[in-house]
């Protein structure tokens, strides 16, 4: 009997001690981080890495082949609009234009000389020529016909019949000559239209190949187009180029844009006119200033990723909106924080407090300073945040951390 006694006893001792350690724990309480919920801003953003590039460039190219045998600029020179930059090799050119010159003052001398008015005494004394000639032509066409006759009786051999019909087409050629450079004495005097033509068509094609030397000689002077800074100078003095190589680029200081490229699927998200935020790495901390879409670009081009996976990307061209002491460098890179869309005036609470219960979703709230499930009815999510449609109003404590230690419904909890 006194042993059953002393077990009741135990077994009291012991239910009094765990209601005593229940209550205890209980009434303890837990410190726990809350959330007082109110109406909040949510964005949905997404970032990409740019590059900053000039406003204003320009690609300074070869229009000529040749060695190049002058550079006047370096890598980060100022130069003004119409400096020489570099030198091609114009000699060969040169030699021909020479020749051609040449030419064309040969030409003109020659259509002086063709065009040059006779003397009355040259014409007088090339008209006596002609009659001598035409004379002569007849007497050794008589001599011809007596001979002809003579030959048809065999009074003459064939030597002596052949030898009076050659000299009298000797003369008739002798003749023809003559009759010829005197209508070229009269034409000297009087030149026709066709003579100057010959001489004026001559001339032309000659002055025109001379431009064109001319031409292909001054481009071998490279200018600058524009006041600017010479950048990505690809060429040294010696290097031969050919026609449409690339030199050099020229931008001009102070204007600058930020290039990025953003995924193919997140490009219609993306508007002329768009705000953006522009975020540079300090080593002190992130400099963060605001910007506007320029352009989008139409279509998309293939990129690799960091991973060595091709992706399509479309061109976005961002203008920063940087204070007047930032100096932005071109090259650099820089972060671009697109945002897509936004809500406005929401309740919202961390993603990281929300938990699956009974086939959605629930958070920790503090009611009474007790825990308590709270079913709630999720919508639009940012990359942090998730807006509740149902299930929580303004003013609510929301514990951030679902998961920690010893929460339950009915816990005690000390808002920290």
């Amino acid at each position: 009997m006194r042993t059953v006694k002393r077990k009741i006893l135990i077994v009291s001792i012991i239910l009094i001690a765990l209601v005593g350690t229940f209550f205890y724990e209980n009434n303890r309480g837990i410190d726990a981080e809350v959330l007082k919920v109110q109406p909040v801003t949510v964005t949905r953003t997404f970032k990409e890495e740019g590059q900053v590039i000039p406003a204003v460039e320009y690609s300074v190219h070869s229009l000529q082949a040749g060695e190049i045998v002058k550079l006047n600029v370096e890598e980060g020179q100022q130069v003004k609009a119409g400096d020489i930059l570099a030198l091609l090799n114009s000699k060969e050119l040169e030699f021909q234009l020479k020749q051609l010159q040449a030419e064309l003052k040969s030409l003109r001398g020659e259509e002086a000389k063709a065009f040059q008015k006779p003397l009355d005494s040259e014409i007088k004394s090339q008209e006596l020529l002609v009659e001598q000639a035409r004379h002569d032509l007849t007497i050794l066409e008589n001599d011809f016909k007596r001979m002809e006759k003579l030959y048809s009786e065999g009074a003459v051999t064939l030597k002596e019949y052949e030898n009076a019909r050659n000299m009298m087409e000797t003369a008739k050629i002798n003749l023809q000559r003559q009759q010829e450079a005197l209508k070229l004495l009269y034409e000297s005097r009087n030149p026709t239209g066709e003579s100057r033509q010959y001489y004026s068509g001559r001339a032309e094609a000659l002055q025109s190949q001379i431009d064109l030397l001319k031409y292909r000689i001054e481009r071998c002077r490279i200018t600058s187009p524009v006041d600017g800074i010479v950048a990505d100078l690809t060429v040294k003095q010696g290097d031969v180029v050919n026609p449409g190589s690339r030199l050099m680029k020229i931008f001009q200081k102070g204007e600058y844009l930020v290039e990025v490229f953003v995924p193919a699927d997140s490009a219609p998200d993306i508007a002329d006119g768009m705000k953006v935020k522009l975020i540079q790495e300090r080593k002190s901390e992130n400099l963060i200033f605001d910007g506007v879409v320029e352009k989008v670009a139409p279509t998309a081009v293939e990129k690799i990723s960091s991973l060595g996976l091709e992706e399509q990307r479309v061109k976005v061209t961002v203008k920063p909106l940087a204070p007047q002491n930032l100096q932005l460098i071109p090259g650099t890179v820089l972060d671009v924080e697109f945002t897509t869309d936004k809500r406005e005036g929401v309740l919202a609470v961390p993603k990281t407090a929300l938990f699956p219960y009974e086939n959605g979703d629930a958070v920790w709230v503090v009611e009474g300073k007790r825990a308590k499930v709270r079913p709630v009815k999720t919508g639009f999510e940012s990359e942090s945040l998730a807006v509740i449609e149902e299930g929580l109003k303004k003013g609510d404590l929301v514990i951030l951390n679902p998961q920690l230690a010893g929460l339950k419904e009915g816990r005690k909890i000390r808002v920290k």
